[in-house]
């Protein structure tokens, strides 16, 4: 059973899902296309032109990036632009390229004619060429490349023709496809082109095929193999014709494939531009309507929808005689190199390092949607190593650590470069700049004028007192090129009469840090008190800091109790001894006038006798 074509609100439905299908993506898709000069349905063909905007047949879908056409007039090509802007997705605009036909190519069902996707590809005007194929129809050479990409490897030839029809003309069609030929191997070694159209060779083996796969600068390959694409077991590859019945199109249903997809080694290898395998199809055939209407009964293109296949194979019957090919092509990388935190300062003999992180920035549908991203790393001056490797596709990343020269005191101005080796790469050098400097341990020390890491404080005190004074802590030889110190733990046994009185000192540079300590007298025995602390010391925190300890012994010195004045001869006691010096000095003055008057009396002596003993 045929099912007919649907109703222009079932197109509708079909341009409209496919017109929101994908946002602008980097990978490029190609779309070869004969409409048949207009001759089909208007609104089918803008239905099969926004579905392969929509087609997720290979896994993914984006829009349609090159679209080629045959049998296009100068009083159709306005109508064709038309179609082409109403199937065209959110932020896709289309351009047609260089378009050049003759009176004697409309009269012979027409030119071939290129649009572009503006918002991926540009077109070099310069570059385009007509070639003479010996037919009524020349073909076109353009020249497109990848917008935002510098190399020059970014860029692709595309050829378009439509070869003569018919059994029977075969070294006409040979002729043609020798003078494209021709065109491309004069590009020289590695060209990187596309032969399409409707070649209209019936067999693999016709000369006009043969021609595009042989040996020289232009050699093609085809992305379906060179085998036979004859019968129902190659009924997948047919393009030509979607219908059995002639009306206005040509019938006969779908059995030959006409249409063809062919491109050069430098397209085919994996690298830079370069086809995705598996990613050609013939637009909406299923491999199950051989000799048919490629709409007879349900259509399978879509397995897991068949609803939407057969409404692609409704729109594809009624739009031309023959259905499109379309083939997908990933991009080169971008590379995108990032230098993380660099210690700005660092200790002699550290172990540092740097953190390079790279990553593929190209915006496509799928992985296999751009090259892979080949880098290399490299270390200079103050940075140390190399690294190579393959970074994935953003936001994933790969990261390389480059160590830091770290052996001698200095400032540094190192450089990590990054380089690609991938075929048409983006940003195919990074140069990375830093900055660190690396300083000397400091060295702590009790003293200005050498290192001293054991030390002694003497402190006087009054019995039962507190007393606060400051302790200096020095970070001898400093200068720019040396570490500031911290002062990070002071220590003392339990019980100590000796306390840390606020935080202790950091940063300490040219200028001496101060401890504060406490001590407190009570219950210390008069005379000398050692007390003997530790302090744990560190460099600045930065990468390689190391601790270092010192000691302090704090010697307390408790004075005694006051000497009693009438105990003049100091022995310890007021007695006889003394009473004996009162009456040696009586009545006049001496040491034995306690109270001030001038003269030893009664009064000095009722003082001395109140503190006998």
């Amino acid at each position: 059973m045929v099912r007919h074509m649907p109703n222009r609100s079932r197109l509708a439905i079909i341009i409209a899902a496919a017109s929101v299908a994908a946002p602008a993506l980097g990978q490029v898709r190609v779309l070869n296309y004969n409409y048949a000069h207009l001759g089909g349905d208007p609104a089918s063909i803008q239905a099969v032109l926004a579905a392969a905007h929509a087609d997720n047949s290979v896994g993914w879908a984006k829009p349609v990036d090159v679209m080629m056409f045959q049998e296009v007039t100068g009083s159709t090509v306005g109508t064709l632009q038309s179609l082409i802007d109403a199937a065209a997705p959110s932020g896709a605009t289309y351009a047609r390229a260089t378009f050049t036909t003759s009176g004697n190519e409309d009269s012979a069902s027409g030119a071939q004619c290129a649009f572009y996707r503006i918002q991926t590809i540009s077109e070099t005007v310069a570059s385009h060429a007509d070639i003479s194929t010996g037919a009524s129809r020349n073909a076109d050479r353009w020249l497109f490349r990848l917008n935002g990409y510098t190399s020059g490897a970014a860029s692709f030839y595309v050829y378009s023709m439509h070869l003569k029809a018919s059994l029977g003309y075969e070294d006409v069609r040979e002729t043609g496809a020798l003078a494209v030929r021709a065109n491309a191997n004069a590009l020289g070694v590695g060209v990187r082109a596309i032969y399409l159209g409707d070649f209209n060779v019936y067999i693999n083996t016709e000369p006009a095929y043969l021609a595009f796969i042989a040996s020289g600068n232009g050699q093609a390959f085809d992305g379906l193999g060179t085998g036979s694409w004859a019968g129902v077991a190659n009924a997948w590859k047919h393009t030509q014709s979607p219908r059995l019945a002639s009306t206005g199109l040509i019938g006969g249903g779908m059995d030959d494939r006409f249409d063809i997809h062919l491109a050069t080694a430098a397209l085919t290898d994996g690298e830079g531009i370069a086809q995705i395998p598996g990613a050609y199809r013939a637009f909406g055939n299923d491999g199950d309507h051989f000799d048919t209407d490629i709409n007879a009964g349900n259509n399978s293109f879509y397995p897991s929808d068949i609803a939407r296949s057969n409404a692609l194979a409704d729109a594809l019957r009624e739009a031309s005689d023959h259905i499109p090919v379309i083939v997908d092509y990933q991009v080169p990388a971008v590379a995108s190199a990032v230098m993380g935190v660099v210690p700005p300062r660092v200790i002699q003999g550290a172990s540092a390092s740097a953190q390079v992180t790279i990553k593929n920035m190209a915006t496509v549908a799928t992985p296999l949607g751009s090259d892979e991203l080949d880098y290399s790393v490299a270390g200079s001056g103050g940075f140390v190593g190399t690294a190579t490797g393959v970074a994935p596709l953003a936001p994933a990343l790969a990261t390389v650590n480059l160590a830091m020269a770290t052996t001698s005191v200095g400032s540094f101005s190192p450089q990590a470069l990054v380089t690609t080796s991938s075929e048409a790469a983006q940003n195919p050098s990074i140069a990375l700049s830093s900055a660190f400097t690396v300083v000397a341990k400091s060295r702590p020390s009790w003293r200005v004028d050498a290192v001293a890491t054991t030390g002694s404080f003497a402190v006087g005190i009054n019995p039962n007192a507190t007393l606060e004074v400051d302790i200096p802590l020095f970070n001898y030889g400093y200068s720019a090129n040396q570490s500031k110190l911290d002062a990070d733990f002071w220590s003392t046994p339990f019980g100590s009469p000796v306390q840390v009185v606020g935080s202790l000192p950091l940063a300490i540079g040219a200028n001496p840090g101060a401890i504060r300590i406490r001590v407190n007298s009570a219950g210390l025995p008069s005379g000398l008190t050692i007390v003997n602390a530790t302090l744990l010391t560190s460099d600045e925190n930065v990468p390689g800091e190391s601790d270092a300890s010192l000691s302090l012994a704090i010697g307390i010195t408790v004075a005694g109790p006051p000497p009693q004045p009438e105990d003049f001869n100091g022995d310890g006691a007021v007695n006889a001894s003394d009473l004996s010096v009162l009456l040696a000095q009586w009545g006049g003055p001496g040491q034995a006038d306690l109270n001030g008057s001038g003269t030893v009396d009664g009064i000095d002596l009722g003082m001395l006798l109140s503190n006998w003993g």
